[in-house]
């Protein structure tokens, strides 16, 4: 008979290809696997065929547990019943609206309207692709963090390091909508991810600021479509991401004020932002306005009747020659470590990038601080972009007040 104390000394033959096998008692058996899963078995006869049934994994039902689910099964066998059998009509009969996919999907409807479309369809992508197929058509009482952990150890195994890190609090978030519920007392998700394996910070490719002047050349006499074109140049001006630009609706522009005001839903950090627009900038939106002018959007591709797409401005920075050395995000921090270093307020900066600066309640009024100040800050920034191309003009060597 198995201990307590032996099966905690029990470990896999990695050396081999199929498990080890532990007898304890009236047909319950350990199956300990080359990868470490310690599965409780019970082998018994039905009709005079040999047969067996999954009680569940070790070390998650102790080996008291399995004795118990033993005599439970035992009790079916000689009621003339095979256990296998009546454990596939008990799951017929589970209510449905325990699963984890039914109340994922419950918390993603409930979230639908507040959040914005791509991380709607970011998160079910996950759940999706990657939670459902392993726990979807489990009761949430049922899954364990083991579960968890081997279902996210599956897209890690893969090399999707960063998807496997979203997928726990996303798993978690469901559990907490469980025990809201009422269906379960505990989420089993925190302290996960510290069993994936640690993740080096790559830092967006961004060229340095010696280096800009030849890109700004490659870039004026790049021959693709003008929108990219033109989107690139925006882009070097205004230092906003690339999301932002590719949706920047005409409707949102106020070119008499020189302002750009983009609304909250469209922004990461979920607040409206205003961007004050320079006299170059304000040049390449009038010379769009014949191509887009009565569209919805600024780049407007009309080969797709969308915006520019996500790849486009990354393709176009390739075709410069320039892959792996700059990306749209690049020019924000471009922009932001010359900015602090010519001496420019720090908050203005800040809040030009769409950062978070102070509490929550000045958060609220961050896009309208330092507007004026910020106005000056562009211009000037627009104009040293020019004396890059030129190398006439030096950054202004008095800041403004």
């Amino acid at each position: 008979m198995l201990t307590d104390a032996r099966l905690r000394k029990i470990k896999p033959n990695t050396n081999k290809k199929s498990p080890d096998k532990y007898t304890d008692t009236n047909g319950l058996q350990l199956h300990v696997f080359p990868t470490g899963r310690m599965t409780w078995i019970y082998a018994y006869r039905y009709q005079n065929k040999q047969r067996s049934l999954t009680l569940g994994s070790y070390p998650d039902v102790s080996l008291a547990d399995a004795r118990i689910k033993l005599s439970e099964s035992k009790k079916t066998l000689n009621d003339g019943i095979d256990p296998n059998q009546a454990k596939k009509e008990q799951k017929q009969f589970i209510d449905e609206s325990t699963l984890f996919k039914t109340l994922a999907m419950e918390w993603m409807d409930s979230r639908k309207d507040v959040i914005k479309e791509p991380t709607y369809k970011r998160d079910l992508s996950v759940f999706e692709k990657d939670l459902f197929p392993m726990l979807g058509n489990r009761p949430i009482d049922q899954i364990k963090g083991r579960d968890v952990l081997e279902a996210v150890k599956k897209i890690e195994d893969r090399g999707a390091g960063e998807m496997a890190k979203r997928a726990i609090p996303l798993a978690g978030r469901v559990f907490r909508y469980a025990i809201r519920k009422g269906l379960i007392e505990n989420d089993p998700t925190p302290h996960l991810h510290e069993a994936l394996k640690p993740r080096k910070v790559k830092n967006m490719a961004r060229l340095d600021i010696s280096e800009f002047p030849s890109f700004l050349q490659r870039m004026d006499k790049y021959h693709g479509n003008i929108l990219i074109k033109s989107a690139l140049q925006f882009m070097t001006l205004t230092f906003v991401r690339t999301a932002e630009l590719r949706n920047m609706e005409w409707s949102e522009l106020d070119l008499e004020a020189k302002e750009w005001r983009i609304p909250a839903d469209k922004m990461k950090m979920a607040l409206p932002h205003i961007v004050p627009l320079s006299k170059q900038a304000i040049e390449i939106l009038e010379a769009l306005q014949p191509l887009t002018g009565n569209k919805q959007y600024v780049f407007y591709n009309h080969s797709t009747a969308k915006p520019l797409s996500s790849n486009a401005i990354l393709c176009a920075i390739r075709v410069m020659g320039y892959q792996g050395r700059m990306t749209g995000h690049g020019f924000r921090g471009l922009a932001s470590t010359t900015l602090h270093e010519q001496g420019y307020m720090h908050d203005a900066i800040e809040i030009q990038l769409a950062h978070k600066v102070g509490n929550a309640v000045s958060q609220a009024y961050n896009h309208a601080q330092h507007l004026q100040y910020r106005a000056k800050m562009m211009q000037e920034w627009a104009d040293y972009i020019d004396s890059l191309r030129t190398k006439i003009i030096p950054f202004p060597k008095r800041k403004i007040a």
